[in-house]
This record gives structure tokens, sequence and C-alpha cells, in this order.
């Protein structure tokens, strides 16, 4: 399993989902793609409020397309049973891998918590893909109720990345209809299933953003810095339930999806 990181880097959630996918048996790989391109690390402010979706989800997307390039070449694994998860920014990134791995070597995606902001969503998948959403995850929203997976952005905050599959962020971007309002994750995954594709969502009760995260945390985040800064809320990890039955289906898939 490729694992790709959140908007600030590798964190408990992750680290939290390779211990448990090691304990059942898949072997994991969990890069950092700041370390990668020469950043270290000075904190949130840097991370996950000093940059914009798109740009974390580009960076993110080049170094996750490389670990898969990588990977096939390396004949010490099974290139044909591989499976990517991404969580937050992560989560942008693994539905867009989604539309360009060849099926052949990926069995099946898992995107959890993606936002509707950044580097767009693909017109069409290649292989499967579990879209993962806490119940009660309002990452980044203005209001409580305001839930990742119904959440639109305005398509100026979308920019299509290098090696992505045409998508939504050719319609809806920074340079074309930049005033328009762009779909949520629910919206452009609803429209992909009426059309056959691949596509399934997985929502948890007692869940918010990062099912792996840890007990639930209602707190408040701050982004942007100086008069212009502004609070969201920013509501993370889940119920051990809600954790332990999200692994149980993600281990069910992966055996599922066994020759």
């Amino acid at each position: 399993m490729i694992i790709a990181h959140g908007g600030n880097g590798p964190g408990s959630a992750e680290l939290e989902m390779v211990r448990r996918m090691n304990a059942r048996g898949v072997a994991t790989l969990l890069f950092d793609a700041y370390e990668m391109n020469g950043f270290q690390y000075r904190g949130t402010s840097l991370f996950l409020t000093g940059t914009t979706n798109e740009s974390r989800q580009r960076m993110i997307f080049k170094a996750t397309l490389g670990a898969y390039d990588w990977i096939r070449q390396n004949a010490r694994i099974d290139t044909t049973r591989l499976y990517i998860h991404g969580l937050s920014n992560g989560g942008s990134v693994a539905l867009n891998m989604a539309a360009v791995v060849d099926p052949a070597h990926v069995r099946m995606v898992f995107s959890e918590g993606a936002p509707s902001a950044g580097i767009g969503m693909p017109d069409q998948i290649r292989v499967p893909l579990k879209m993962v959403f806490g119940k009660i995850d309002n990452y980044g929203g203005r209001a409580a109720d305001d839930w990742m997976h119904l959440r639109t952005d305005p398509c100026v905050v979308n920019l299509p990345a290098e090696g992505a599959a045409p998508g939504t962020a050719q319609r809806c971007s920074l340079q074309v209809n930049p005033t328009a309002q762009g779909l949520s994750p629910y919206q452009w995954g609803e429209q992909l299933k009426a059309e056959g594709q691949p596509v399934e969502f997985w929502f948890y009760d007692e869940a918010a953003h990062g099912l792996l995260a840890g007990p639930i945390d209602r707190g408040m985040r701050t982004y942007g810095s100086g008069p212009t800064a502004s609070q969201r809320f920013g509501w993370i990890g889940a119920s051990s339930n809600a954790a332990n039955r999200f692994v149980a289906d993600l281990t069910k898939a992966i055996k599922a999806s066994y020759p």
C-alpha cells in the first residue's frame, strides 16, 4: 500500500495506518513529500496554513506518482497487488491516482477525507475507488455542519497537476471559470457512479477527519496570518469503534480483491 500523506506531512493517522496494515500482512510505503523536495519542517504555519491546497496536492501527487513508478520496477515487490491510500490532501491525490494507474498493478484506491479544492477530480478512473469520510468531518469548514464531502469551493482555488488525467480542473480553475463554484467530492463521485464507474462511498459514524488520528478532537484551526487570518472548524479523529470498523473494511476489501 502506497500512502499519500495529508497537507501537514506524515502524521499520527498515516503512521497508525502503517502500523495497522503491517500487523495485517500488508506492506506499506510512506514517504515525506516535503522532505523529498528540500523542505524542513517548520510547523503547521508553513505546511497547513502557509500554502494552498493545490500547491500541496501538486507536490504530493508528483511524489506519489514517482513512488508508484519506483514500485513497479522493484523486483522484490508483487506489482500485481498494489493499493493506494491517501488522507485529506493525500485523499485528493489518491483519487487522481485512480485515473492514471494501470489496473494490471493497482487493485484499488482508498481516498479518505478528500477536499473539493486543489488539483481537481478526474473524469474517468481506471480502478475501483473507495471514497471514505467521517460523518462529522468538517475540517476547514466555516460552520460546524460544513461537511467535507458536501463542501464546494470556488474554481479560483484549483489548478491542474502535471501528469494528472483530465478532469474538473480543466473546466474549473484559476484560469478557467474562476468565479464559478466547483463540485463537491460527493457530487463528483455520484456523477461517476451514474456513468457506471467503480466508485463507492464509505461513511462512518463517530468519525471526523482522519479516522486513525486518535480520539475525536473538536478543535479549531487558524488559516492565514495577520488581519486576513480566519478560524475554521477542524474536527479530527474518530472513536475506537469507528477506527476499527474502517480498518476491518480496508482489510476485507483488500482480501476480496485477490484472485
